[in-house]
């Protein structure tokens, strides 16, 4: 199933590129490593939603229907929560009816995305470090709400590294 994943998501951005001219696959690839190198977890479905979280916002690759059947209902509902498809609400949806995996997937979406930060222009990382503190670091909370007691500490670290972050950029004097 990963390796289905990782095939799909390369080949659906596989003509993308991010703000600091690397391939856009390496996001979701980095996602993907978080939640196992750092938060050490090998759940494969974890996995496939890291790896596949941006492919229907971005690429034609994979319909619902081609999700669900080579990842099953439970993967194909949670990618749906974490595509921004509408755009409006969508926040309050994961928050909703999100489970802690999507949440979990989504807050290191966000991470590695502060991560890579120093490449975008001065208004970007602006704007990105204000939707982080107003919108991600509550949803950090929610998080740690949802994840069973023996893995709040996953939550926990996630919102010290997303904090800590956002605390650097805004230390970093504006460029002229």
């Amino acid at each position: 199933m990963v390796e289905t994943a990782y095939v799909f998501s390369k080949y659906g951005h596989r003509d993308q590129f991010r703000d600091d001219g690397r391939r856009y696959f390496e996001h979701p690839r980095a996602v993907a490593w978080i939640i196992i190198r750092e938060l050490k977890l090998c759940n494969w479905k974890l996995i496939v939603l890291a790896l596949l979280h941006d492919i229907k916002e971005d690429s034609y690759i994979l319909s619902w229907h081609r999700t669900q059947v080579n990842f099953g209902k439970e993967v194909a509902l949670s990618l749906k929560l974490l595509t921004k498809d509408p755009k409006e609400g969508y926040l309050e949806r994961l928050k909703t009816y999100g489970t802690w995996r999507e949440i979990l997937v989504k807050i290191c979406d966000r991470l590695n995305n502060l991560r890579t930060l120093g490449a975008c222009t001065p208004e970007k990382i602006k704007s990105q470090i204000a939707e982080t503190k107003r919108e991600f670091i509550p949803l950090c909370d929610l998080l740690i709400s949802r994840l069973p007691k023996n893995s709040r500490w996953r939550g926990k670290y996630l919102k010290d590294q997303v904090v800590n972050l956002c605390n650097q950029y805004e230390q970093i004097p504006p460029s002229k």
